[in-house]
């Protein structure tokens, strides 16, 4: 009876998915603008997020860092509100405040008392509609000065070029995702306030925008105070995106560079579905199955003792994902074995496919993923957020549902299917070797 029991408490649970959903209420206003509201009454607090479909892949050649520089000044204040935009959401009694550039949109989002979504709506809707008008050479100059240290920042940390060389690597040098979203260096200078305006003035346009608000409100009384702010604003055609096809799954290459790190570091990257696509939830739960278990993590940091530390990372786009492993090496271990253990590890997977108990754990790990994060309403990975990545990347909040649908019923041959399309070829290879 003791071994019985004992093998009873180590069963994978039964998984109830309906913690998992956000149902939602939408609306498109004339001018194309659309409002995303969801309840959520845990705490007398909401989150309003901004999403515009303008990220790093819509800069024009020579000129990567527009789209974060934009992010930078839509904080820099209108000829309505001048000044900070982050003094008066402070006093407004924001708990959090931020924005980041993707490579298929831009967000902006804040997390404050429920009595303040009004003022929240009408600063929003101030800045879309007169942001560009507020413009000047010096406003453009100061913060190009800030994203280029940024930016300076990120490559003189510790494998701080790799997100860089990366995105070179795994794409075409003529694609829009073969920078990374934060820009490059070199290519600020090149940026003009004209430039500045134009992003402006022809892509945050209303018909561009998703506007999500969760959180202590009724759905119908949240859509009509964003009418009530954003439906006077005067549509204006968005400029249409340039057409580029999905990257190539099968695009190999490789670099080896020696840089002043203590240990070596292996990063293999392959191009995946678009997010939206059926073999999306199907390659995460790989990636699940890959990091976690007794596979790739625990065979190269435990068992073979290659690695110190291994990470899988699945990054959602519109034109493709992109899977992202890395390995840190154990001293004396040469990356090429890390390497070799790796590509037998994806060999067995592509060949015997996941056990049923593994692919439950696998499931259960993604769905405390997502329920952990969705425990807020604000901020990254929270409600707001993942609504966000729906409607931007996946064309619909909908999106969101099927993905947990999918996952909640993927069986173990739809995971076999998705690494040996996906995961099969070389990829791009990064190895970066500690300077003698």
């Amino acid at each position: 009876m003791a071994k019985r029991a004992a093998t009873e408490a180590i069963r994978t649970p039964v998984i109830d998915w309906s913690a998992a959903r956000m149902p939602t209420r939408v609306q498109r206003l004339a001018n194309g603008l659309t409002v995303i509201a969801h309840p959520d009454h845990k705490s007398p607090v909401v989150a309003v997020y901004v999403g515009y479909r303008a990220g790093s892949r819509d800069e024009p050649m020579g000129r990567a860092g527009l789209a974060h520089l934009c992010e930078h000044l839509m904080f820099s204040g209108t000829k309505v509100f001048a000044g900070s935009y982050f003094a008066p959401f402070e006093q407004a009694g924001a708990a959090w405040m931020n924005a980041f550039v993707k490579e298929d949109y831009s967000a902006y989002f804040a997390t404050l008392p429920a009595g303040a979504l009004d003022f929240a709506l009408r600063m929003e809707a101030d800045r879309l509609a007169h942001l560009a008008e507020a413009l000047d050479a010096e406003k453009v100059d100061r913060q190009r000065e800030v994203v280029r240290n940024e930016l300076r920042q990120r490559e003189s940390e510790p494998y701080g070029g790799a997100i860089r060389m990366l995105a070179e690597l795994a794409h075409p040098s003529d694609h829009p995702y073969a920078h990374p979203p934060d820009g490059l260096v070199e290519e600020l200078d090149n940026i003009s306030i004209d430039d500045v305006r134009e992003w402006i003035e022809t892509r945050h346009v209303a018909a561009n925008v998703e506007v999500i608000i969760a959180g202590d409100v009724e759905p119908g009384q949240a859509i009509e105070k964003a009418c009530h702010h954003f439906e006077a604003i005067a549509a204006r055609p968005a400029i249409a995106r340039p057409a580029h096809s999905a990257v190539n799954d099968a695009r190999a290459s490789r670099k080896v560079i020696e840089q002043p790190i203590k240990h070596a570091r292996l990063y293999i990257a392959w191009n995946g579905p678009a997010f939206a696509s059926p073999d999306y939830p199907a390659l995460e739960a790989a990636c699940a199955l890959l990091a976690g278990g007794r596979r790739l993590g625990h065979r190269i940091v435990e068992a073979e003792r290659l690695a110190t530390e291994l990470a899988v990372e699945f990054r959602p786009r519109a034109l493709g994902s992109l899977v992202v492993l890395n390995v840190t090496a154990r001293d004396g271990v040469p990356l090429g074995a890390i390497e070799t253990a790796v590509r037998l590890e994806l060999e067995r997977l592509s060949r015997d496919g996941p056990s049923g108990e593994e692919l439950d754990v696998a499931r259960l790990r993604l769905f405390g993923g997502l329920v952990r994060g969705i425990e807020r309403v604000g901020g990254p990975q929270s409600k707001s957020d993942m609504l966000g990545l729906a409607a931007l990347v996946g064309g619909s909040p909908d999106v969101y549902e099927k993905r947990i649908a999918h996952i909640a019923t993927m069986a173990p041959d739809a995971i076999v299917a998705a690494v040996r399309r996906w995961l099969a070829a070389e990829g791009a290879v990064l190895e970066m070797r500690a300077a003698p």
